[in-house]
């Protein structure tokens, strides 16, 4: 049985005849206004007590902070103790009751109101800058748990978050935190947590897609606890301070518009190097780039060393700096335009490796299309979105090796790390391996290459 609603008031049981009955599978989905929570409060509760270990395993009632049984679980209640008061974080609860086959009660009896969102909400980016602040109190200490705004731009476009105030009480980043992450669905992926009182060490935000999320979470509101943005939709200039990430032309998948001129620096940290693999390439061919072009230079501006400059469809052999930083430069004239580029980058202290995140892309050995190094060892997590499976193609490997792949190899683990299953180790030319499909959104890749005799090298692609 399942009930959705979508009122200001309502009260609801688990049975009107005095006792519910055995087998039950009830879930109701309460549906508040945008930027409204529910407020769910339990007026009397007699299930089947718990288990002797205390747990609810035979009538229960699951309280899920979202749309569906697949949210974040709240909480679990069974026997005579009434549960407390709960407040939502977002427009959604899904209610869950659950009965056995043998001992029946009274049941529950539940009101729920619909209420102001004290923080948080979903707002819409425009090309004009706006603030968001955490509630502030005048009283001592006002307890909430944590804010959550959605920010959502139009169509192909990203949004910028820029940190300007940030407070907390406590050091203890557990409890008390500043993230900022993708979209819901990226949730777990592409986020990044500060905690204490520096604003300043928060680097600007960009999405990846069309939606950010900003979370903050803190023990008490109070003029100690306090945390402070401004959103608006990205323009093409851009400064990215972190170890990895995607680049994608302006409009992206749409084609980039004329007379754009946009500069992007990446910036890893201190001792990395990065990487850079291009994953589609579609930008007006002239002879020598001379019209539109995407130029890359080992550094952090114009006058830096040039590293490539590239038109056309051909795709590039991947880019790998000298230092911690690149400079990218993307310029389109005034005639013809075109699908524009799709890039993923991310660094490591070795020159090789690191975390590679999004829905597809593409990566290589140090050194590609050339061969790799003797004594190179690497691992890359790749990182798609939540609820994708990701899927591997090799698309070329030609791994120097007797053939028992024991010094020189490539191993993939379906999951975050070594200790995930494996699939290889793969070494020598074999083209006729089969795609590799994970489990779940991340992969675990190894590279092992104590020599290189011959020329030696590999390129992996991956979707999901």
């Amino acid at each position: 049985m399942s009930h959705s609603w979508n009122v200001l008031w309502l009260t609801f049981c688990s049975d009107s005849n005095g006792m519910y009955d055995k087998n039950l599978n009830c879930v109701w989905i309460i549906i508040a206004p945008v930027n409204k929570v529910i407020h769910l409060t339990f007026n009397t509760f007699a299930l089947e007590a718990a288990s002797t270990r205390q747990r609810c395993l035979y009538d229960y009632v699951k309280l899920y902070d979202g749309d569906s049984e697949n949210a974040n679980l709240a909480g679990t209640f069974c026997g005579s103790t009434v549960p407390a008061p709960f407040i939502s974080s977002g427009n959604f609860l899904t209610v869950q009751f659950i009965s056995d086959l043998t001992l029946e009660r009274e049941g529950f009896n539940a009101t729920y109101t619909i209420m102001d969102m004290p923080c948080g909400g979903t707002y819409n980016a425009t090309w004009t800058p706006q603030n968001i602040s955490s509630p502030n109190s005048s009283d001592p200490d006002v307890p909430f748990s944590i804010c959550t705004w959605v920010i959502d731009s139009p169509p192909h476009q990203q949004v910028k978050i820029t940190v300007w105030a940030l407070q907390l009480t406590s050091q203890d980043c557990t409890q008390n935190y500043l993230q900022l992450q993708d979209s819901p669905q990226g949730h777990g992926n592409s986020r990044f947590q500060f905690c204490g009182r520096n604003a300043s060490a928060v680097p600007v935000f960009y999405s990846s897609m069309s939606t950010a999320m900003v979370i903050f979470k803190s023990g008490v509101v109070n003029r100690n606890s306090r945390m402070s943005f401004t959103y608006q939709i990205a323009d093409c200039n851009r400064d990215y301070h972190k170890a990895f990430g995607n680049l994608r032309s302006p409009g992206w998948p749409d084609n980039y518009d004329n007379d754009k001129d946009c500069t992007v620096t990446l910036t890893a940290p201190q001792n990395h190097t990065i990487s850079l693999f291009f994953h589609s390439l579609g930008i007006e061919n002239s002879v020598e780039c001379r019209n539109d072009f995407l130029e890359v230079r080992n550094g952090s501006n114009s006058n830096s060393p040039l590293l490539g400059k590239y038109c056309g469809t051909l795709l590039p052999n991947p880019v790998f700096s000298q230092n911690s930083e690149l400079y990218l430069r993307f310029k389109s004239d005034s005639v013809t335009s075109d699908r524009g580029y799709e890039i993923i980058w991310t660094s490591s202290p070795s020159g090789c490796g690191g975390t590679l995140y999004g829905d597809r892309g593409s990566f290589t050995s140090p050194g590609y299309p050339g061969t790799y190094p003797n004594n190179t060892y690497c691992e890359w997590v790749l990182v798609a979105p939540a609820g994708r499976l990701v899927t591997i193609n090799l698309y070329f490997i030609s791994i120097d090796d007797p053939g028992d792949c024991v010094q020189n190899y490539l191993t993939l683990y379906d999951g975050p790390n070594a200790s995930s299953p494996s699939s290889g180790p793969y070494c020598g030319g074999d083209t006729s391996i089969a795609p590799f499909v994970a489990s779940s959104n991340q992969v675990f890749i190894k590279f092992h290459a104590d020599y290189a005799r011959r020329p030696s090298a590999f390129r992996l692609t991956w979707d999901s």
